[in-house]
């Protein structure tokens, strides 16, 4: 490709902005990223960001979580101002029944032994870390625009396509075409949509029912550790799993109801259930005392990703020459978010991805 050649990336969020920030980092500047209501809009400014140097050894993402585990920490020594914490990971079990503190003393102090049942450390803080995934998107997205790179808040509703190349992008608020010699998809859960209705020429799967993800966002009243916490919590009817994240500015993040709600097209018209909300700070109540009463911050739910196979899909589209997407990332979008945007960098620069293997998630495992 030509360094002139204008590349026009479909998506504001971790993936997208990542892509940006690797090609401008390696001298492409003349990109734009298209995002129809604002940087990290949707998933990547509502998720937890847990990240995870191990956790995917025995799954096919082992190759792309550690290459990713270690781009986050070359960001967290470039960007020391960025809210990166390295951090113990416990779980904690609970239950509605009151314990006895005797049986049950966990090295956790911000932790309530009333309601716990067992703790177990998972993961250490040398291979476990939390970053505020908005903070992080807003810095990378900052520091690709000051080598070139420009975002455009609107939606591409058309694409023009001349012997498998794309050539030009529709704007919702322009009337004439962009032209373009790269485009990149990496809209999230809408990415499949977007493929399936201009490139019906290749068959993507459908990918499994749209999983809604609710959160909240709680400030309690008392100071609490940096240890992030996966609890299971036992009730009448059942177990239930949800995360609980400390966050550096006091706050606490909470999340685990799922649903399965149809997508709807715009991030802004996402809402969520506010009695699953309810749900999470009273099972967070079980672990932590100072949750239960906490000042509730924020509700919210997000889309997860995913994909026919529930693995992520990086490359270019089949049948087309010019078309490469990033999506199915499911849960470990901010972790893996990364390296996918240097992946995608690399293999549209060099024709190969240095960073590492992404061959197991290329769109053609579908043909």
């Amino acid at each position: 490709m030509k360094s002139s050649d204008h590349i026009g990336i479909i998506g504001g969020g971790i993936i997208g902005i990542s892509t940006a920030f690797y090609l401008s980092g390696l001298g492409h500047d003349n990109i734009t990223i298209f995002e129809q209501c604002g940087i990290a809009c949707h998933s990547s400014g509502k998720a937890g960001g847990f990240l995870a140097r191990k956790w995917c050894d025995e799954t096919d993402l082992r190759g792309l979580a550690r290459a990713s585990y270690a781009l986050h920490m070359e960001l967290k020594s470039e960007f020391p101002d960025l809210d990166y914490r390295c951090v113990d990971t416990f779980q904690v079990n609970t239950s509605e029944r009151r314990s006895d503190k005797s049986d049950t003393q966990t090295p956790i102090k911000w932790v309530a032994e009333d309601h716990v049942t067992a703790t177990k450390l998972l993961d250490t803080s040398d291979h476990t870390a939390k970053v505020s995934p908005k903070l992080l998107c807003n810095k990378l997205i900052s520091v690709a625009k000051s080598r070139g790179v420009k975002v455009s808040i609107s939606k591409v509703v058309d694409v023009k396509k001349s012997d498998g190349h794309v050539t030009h992008l529709l704007l919702s608020n322009d009337s004439e075409y962009v032209p373009v010699d790269i485009l990149i998809v990496a809209a999230g859960p809408w990415t499949t949509k977007f493929i399936h209705q201009h490139f019906p020429e290749y068959q993507l799967p459908a990918p499994r029912a749209q999983t809604r993800a609710h959160s909240v966002v709680l400030r309690p009243r008392s100071s609490v550790g940096t240890e992030c916490l996966f609890q299971y919590h036992t009730t009448t009817s059942g177990t239930v799993d949800p995360e609980i994240y400390p966050v550096a500015d006091g706050t606490v993040y909470v999340c685990g109801e799922v649903d399965y709600v149809e997508l709807p097209d715009n991030p802004l018209d996402i809402k969520p259930d506010s009695a699953k909300c309810d749900d999470l700070i009273s099972q967070a109540g079980y672990a932590a005392n100072c949750l239960s009463e906490a000042e509730v911050v924020t509700k919210q739910a997000c889309y997860l990703p995913g994909s026919h196979d529930d693995l992520p899909i990086i490359g270019r589209v089949p049948e087309s020459r010019n078309v490469w997407m990033a999506t199915g990332h499911t849960f470990w979008g901010i972790l893996n978010g990364p390296a996918t945007g240097k992946c995608l960098a690399e293999l549209i620069l060099f024709g190969k991805s240095k960073t590492c293997d992404v061959a197991p998630f290329s769109p053609d495992r579908f043909l």
